[in-house]
């Protein structure tokens, strides 16, 4: 939808055009004769001495200044760690600013000072044997290659081959290896800095001389990196989660920033454009951003994304990531550079208040944000399908859904890193990021394994906790390589049936999903539909409610199904209403969910959860208090309710209403059940929602009977596209209305009455 904007890709960029070439079997663009070439180019560099007196950078140039000095012993801690490393200040950035005033001023001495005072340090450099340690040996590639593209004309030959040598030495220090053929190319840290922007940056710099490193870095990035970005970046969001957003998808930006300056123009799918709305969407009222895969809770601040919000607003023109930006003008010390050499100073900012309440990430994705507005009082409500699972950071999700209003209500639960570890821990692998933590289904089957042989890249064959959940992909749980393997093996978990939103484009009155998620689970289940309708009351006191239908079919009617609700706080069940409060830490939102199917007697609904079940998995705790960051609100959670049926069965149909209000709120709406042959549903307020009773396409005449007082906004699912005609009390009501193939939905007005509908 955000393909109604205009796209301004190519305004500012005014670079000659490159030449491409195939390498071995790769087109690549070639980097141009001339110097320099990374990062910025000789015609530009009049606008670069005009920047550096602008008045909107003076900051970022100020930082850079004082990261010159080097560190004092007071400020070293005794521990370090690769985030230690990273960070750019000493030496380093003394060589690339005597590299940059060298370009403006040619003051020779300058530039001599910034080849002596990096090429000993590239030649020399060594770290210690941690994890991560790969973005600090890249970065400071990046310094040796700024400064060799940038004072190239001082450079010796014989000073050209020791920073050749010296890079190469580097490379084979990452990750990635050299060549840079390990790991894949879709997650994981080869998908990072490496080569989007270390090992690129530096083949840039020592084609010439070297074309190697470069042919290896561009050519495994347009062989692997690309083609796979480019399939679901027009699915507008990223599968990383929350928290690696901004570094995975900060290094898509700088490939494309870097090959742009060369002269290769974009070489993505202009689609990147709206990827980062994802986050503009998922943001809440109190700052923070709602969950997604791999996060660690905190509240002591804001949660941002300055650098990809710079990268991608700048690039693309966009004000509305530029407003988000804003928000955080603050870029980390490995990257403030780009600040000074990329951002555009003149873009102005967009809040969000205009773009439509509902967001749709099509395929590979499958996922809805809807809300009820933009300010502290807004309802937001995310829905999953998950079309494939991209592993690494992403979760066993498909389906689930997350509610905030007033504080966390329906969450994902667990974290990140804590007292059980982070990635591959044992909160991580059998809790947090399996299907048990989140608001899905569960089917039950006792004897099944889940071999976990390729998470993390272990090297021998374990098995994580059966949760009663979702299958591991990857065969073992080893990520895709590329889009290749992508497609071809079992990474594919749902398949989006029906989405929209309507009947008003910018303030929706409904917005529904629905998905076949039966490909997320093992052979145990025969099928697993899911649909969701979020709807907008537009009113104050209860300003939204929230309809989660599932049709589940078990291969062995034995398997015990479950119906999952996480919550913070302890949730109260009277009958068949589930009420959860946030009454801590300035929270004031409630819940209020009624189960209507299965009926009451049919059904047993359990909490689980408290002091030692928090985290419980059929009789284990994995226990993960907070360490690296406070989790004050304990947005982790500690408690769900189940919803089990009774009586063996191959198929349950699961039909829940949710109300969301504030904690104090007593006057609630009645909820009344529908159910007929063909359908089931759900009427409050002066709202009614049915489905499809066997979850396929209604292409039938079906009926069905309201009843109450005023005016009812109806959202019938399910329907065959074309035209219906739709009798009330015996009389044509609608002559005609249509229903459209993407959303099988029917929207119209209607008194209390008998409904009769005809294809």
């Amino acid at each position: 939808m955000f393909f109604l904007f205009a796209l301004n890709v190519f305004a500012f960029s005014q670079v000659t055009k490159c030449e491409w070439k195939s390498v071995n079997g790769v087109e690549i663009p070639i980097p141009p004769k001339e110097h320099p070439r990374l990062y910025i180019r000789a015609h530009q560099i009049p606008e670069l001495k005009m920047r550096l007196e602008n008045p909107a950078l003076k900051d970022a140039w100020n930082t850079l200044l004082e990261m010159q000095e080097d560190w004092k012993p007071e400020d070293i801690p005794e521990e370090k760690g690769w985030r230690f490393y990273v960070q750019q200040k000493g030496i380093t950035v003394r060589a690339e600013l005597n590299a940059l005033k060298y370009l403006v001023t040619k003051d020779e001495k300058l530039g001599r000072e910034a080849i002596n005072l990096v090429i000993d340090t590239l030649e020399t450099a060594s770290w210690p044997h941690t994890g991560d340690i790969s973005r600090a040996v890249g970065r400071m590639m990046v310094s040796g290659a700024i400064v060799y593209d940038w004072c190239y004309d001082l450079l010796t030959d014989a000073e050209k081959q020791r920073f050749v040598k010296a890079q190469v030495r580097l490379a084979k220090m990452m990750e990635c290896g050299y060549p840079p053929v390990k790991q894949n190319s879709v997650t994981g840290h080869s998908s990072e800095w490496m080569i989007m922007r270390d090992m690129i940056s530096a083949g840039v710099a020592i084609y010439d001389e070297f074309p190697e490193m470069y042919n290896l870095a561009a050519g495994r990035f347009f062989k692997e990196h690309l083609p796979v970005r480019n399939w679901f970046y027009p699915g507008h969001a990223y599968h990383q989660g929350t928290s690696y957003f901004n570094v995975r998808f900060s290094c898509d930006l700088f490939a494309l920033w870097i090959f742009d300056r060369m002269g290769a123009g974009n070489v993505y799918n202009p689609a990147q454009q709206f990827v980062a709305y994802d986050l503009i969407y998922k943001r809440r009222p109190d700052g923070q951003i709602m969950p997604s895969g791999d996060v660690n809770h905190t509240r002591a601040s804001a949660k941002y994304y300055s650098l990809p919000m710079m990268l991608a607003s700048s690039y693309y023109k966009d004000e509305y990531l530029n407003y988000e930006y804003q928000m955080n003008p603050n870029i980390d010390s490995n990257n403030i550079l780009y600040d000074l050499l990329w951002r555009d100073t003149e873009l102005g900012t967009k809040s969000p208040d205009d773009l439509p309440l509902t967001k749709y990430s099509g395929s590979p994705f499958g996922w809805m944000i809807a809300r009820t507005g933009w300010d502290a009082n807004s309802v937001i409500a995310e829905m999953k399908i998950n079309e494939y699972n991209f592993l690494n950071h992403m979760h066993h999700d498909a389906g689930a859904f997350q509610i905030y209003y007033k504080g966390p209500l329906a969450i994902d639960a667990g974290t990140y890193q804590g007292s059980s570890g982070g990635y591959n821990s044992p909160h991580n692998k059998n809790f947090f990021k399996r299907t048990i933590a989140h608001n899905s289904l569960l089917i039950f089957d006792p004897d099944e394994k889940f071999h976990s042989i390729g998470y993390g890249g272990a090297d021998k064959s374990e098995y994580v906790e059966n949760d009663g959940g979702q299958r591991l992909p990857g065969y073992g749980w080893f990520p895709p390589q590329n889009l290749d393997s992508l497609l071809a093996q079992d990474y594919e978990t749902g398949k989006i049936l029906a989405h929209g939103f309507g009947p008003d484009f910018q303030m929706p009155d409904y917005s529904y999903l629905k998905g076949d998620i039966t490909k997320a689970y093992s052979e145990k289940v025969n099928e697993v539909k899911r649909s969701f309708v979020f709807l907008n009351l537009k009113e104050e006191k209860i300003p939204a409610a929230f309809v989660v239908f599932d049709k589940v079919v078990a291969s062995n009617p034995e398997f015990q199904k479950y119906w999952l609700l996480h919550s913070i706080e302890e949730p109260e069940i009277e009958g068949n209403r589930i009420t959860i409060k946030r009454t801590k830490n300035g929270d004031t939102g409630m819940l209020v969910n009624t189960a209507l199917l299965p009926a009451a007697d049919d059904c047993d609904i359990v909490p689980v959860g408290g002091k030692g079940k928090e985290f419980w998995v059929f009789g284990t705790n994995y226990e993960n208090e907070s360490t690296r960051t406070a989790d004050e609100a304990n947005e982790r959670g500690a408690w769900r309710v189940e919803i089990l049926p009774k009586k063996p069965a191959a198929e349950d149909l699961f039909l829940n209403v949710m109300q969301v209000t504030e904690t104090g709120q007593n006057n609630l709406h009645d909820v009344k059940s529908i159910e007929n042959e063909k359908i089931v549903g759900a009427q409050l307020a002066n709202r009614v929602v049915t489905f499809s009773k066997t979850g396929q396409i209604i292409d039938r005449p079906f009926e069905l009977e309201v009843t109450g007082n005023g005016t009812f906004k109806f959202v019938l699912t399910d329907l065959d596209a074309g035209t219906w005609q739709v009798k009330r009390n015996g009389e044509v009501y609608l002559p005609g209305i249509p229903v459209c193939s993407d959303d099988g939905v029917m929207y119209f007005e209607g008194e209390a009455g008998d409904y009769k509908f005809l294809r």
